[in-house]
């Protein structure tokens, strides 16, 4: 049986017609250069994107970039330049004790060389603790007396409705004596002094009497005048007594909680209120109020009930239980994991499953079991 025979690679036409013929060599390679063209295309791009002079070097990969004036000092001089310092201005200017700048600790092998003495410690056993850096300004010293904060209204909140009376009534008789004196519309927004027990004395020594239905003071009201004009002192006033208020409450004709009221003096009042008695006033509740007898009912409203937590948690009592522990709501599964430190595991364990980490998100309770039989 013949064979077919091997069929030889494919040839160009050109090479199967055209006679072999020698190559001639070369006396000398040409070298090949290709920056003039791409001088010339980088030109022609430049010319288009910028007009006038273009910025930097005409061939970046050739030409170095001119860095400005070097200087002559040595490298190690340049090393220990001192730094500048980019504070901003107010910040340097103010009594703030900031926190330092980042620095890094010497190395072991840096130390070795400096001290041979030096010994690496083992334990923790006298050495400096320090704070980290987000309770820096809890700590003493990094607050200025400037920058203490200083209340404006009662630490002490009054919920007694007949002490309340008693300060309103204060209030109603600094107003009308401002009034009368012309300087109410001045007073208005300043910050009135609390005063000692005497301020509350002389203000409820004036009476109040209704006349065609405003408000007149009855009585000398310059002592009221003087008080509000006295430097305003540290600390709070001493309150009224309970006992006390009501003694004193019985003896005012209740004509007085009718005087009806303006948008200026209910913000008087009720900035006034908040000052002598802690109790502050919503302005929704306070634009309804339009007498008096209103502004009266709204400050003495008692305040919510407090949970039997908290109740406990002030008589201190279960403190000293060592199995007791008090706690604001009902403990679920993962406080109590998150009280033991397990939960970060367990939770990066379900997202790493494709889990929920709370609720169902709409996924029946067999997964694993769908998971067996092919169900998604």
């Amino acid at each position: 049986m013949s064979r077919i025979p091997r069929v030889r690679r494919l040839v160009s036409l050109h090479s199967a017609i055209s006679p072999s013929t020698t190559k001639k060599p070369f006396a000398a390679a040409r070298a090949v250069s290709t920056s003039g063209a791409s001088q010339a295309k980088s030109g022609w791009l430049r010319e288009k994107l910028w007009k006038g002079e273009a910025p930097g070097a005409e061939d970046p990969y050739t030409q170095q970039p001119d860095t400005g004036p070097q200087s002559n000092l040595p490298q190690e001089a340049l090393e220990h330049r001192p730094r500048v310092d980019r504070t901003p201005r107010v910040l340097q200017n103010a009594r703030l004790t900031l926190p330092p700048r980042r620095t890094e600790a010497t190395t072991e092998q840096e130390l070795s060389s400096i001290d041979p003495t030096y010994v690496p410690a083992t334990t923790a056993e006298g050495l400096e603790e320090i704070a980290p850096l987000k309770t820096w300004w809890q700590q003493e010293g990094h607050w200025g007396e400037e920058s203490a904060f200083r209340g404006f209204g009662s630490s002490a909140r009054t919920t007694d409705k007949e002490v309340i009376e008693v300060y309103l009534r204060r209030a109603v008789v600094e107003i009308l004596a401002l009034k009368q004196a012309g300087l109410f519309g001045e007073w208005v927004t300043a910050k009135w002094p609390a005063g000692a027990r005497a301020a509350l004395d002389d203000a409820l020594a004036v009476g109040v009497r209704v006349v065609d239905g405003k408000a007149e003071l009855d009585g000398d009201a310059r002592a009221v005048m003087d008080n509000l004009k006295a430097e305003p002192e540290e600390g709070e006033a001493e309150q009224v007594a309970l006992e006390e208020a009501r003694e004193i409450t019985k003896t005012w004709d209740p004509s007085w909680k009718d005087i009806v009221l303006d948008e200026e003096v209910k913000f008087a009042l009720r900035k006034r209120l908040y000052q002598l008695t802690g109790t502050l006033l919503p302005d929704a509740r306070l634009g309804a109020a339009h007498t008096l007898r209103h502004v009266l009912t709204l400050a003495s409203k008692p305040p919510k009930a407090k949970k039997l937590a908290e109740v406990l948690q002030q008589r201190g009592d279960l403190d000293q239980l060592a199995n007791v522990k008090l706690h604001g709501r009902r403990q679920t599964p993962i406080d109590k994991e998150t009280a033991v430190g397990r939960w970060k595991v367990i939770e990066e364990e379900l997202r790493l499953r494709g889990l929920p980490v709370t609720g169902t998100d709409g996924m029946r309770k067999n997964k694993e079991k769908d998971w067996i039989t092919g169900r998604l």
